[in-house]
């Protein structure tokens, strides 16, 4: 079973442009990345598009449940995160971190 957080109180938060955002691990490395994002988003019945990667980031455009957001890799610190990038993105994050928190305590 993959392991998808790193802890049981996910909590998502406002990123700097007002759309909710969920750490979701710190435990995979920028070469694990790939590997994680796509088992990730096929959990969620998701899809990858465009893939940016820079020297410390990497910034993934993925539809999820109609919606595009962002899967994004920093590597100061180490962290792996979804982004929303609308209301409607904002409400399919809550119910991703319901799904996960569930999941998790099975």
């Amino acid at each position: 079973m993959v392991k998808f957080i790193d802890h049981l109180d996910l909590v998502a938060e406002m990123n700097m442009s007002g759309w909710l955002r969920v750490d979701l691990t710190s435990s995979v490395g920028w070469d694990g990345f790939p590997d994680y994002a796509n088992k990730f988003i096929g959990f969620l019945s998701g899809s990858i598009g465009r893939k940016v990667d820079a020297v410390d980031v990497r910034i993934w455009e993925v539809c999820v449940h109609g919606e595009n957001m962002r899967l994004v890799y920093d590597d100061f610190p180490v962290m792996i995160t979804l982004e929303s990038g609308s209301n409607r993105g904002n409400e399919i994050v809550l119910r991703i971190v319901e799904q996960l928190v569930g999941w998790s305590c099975m």
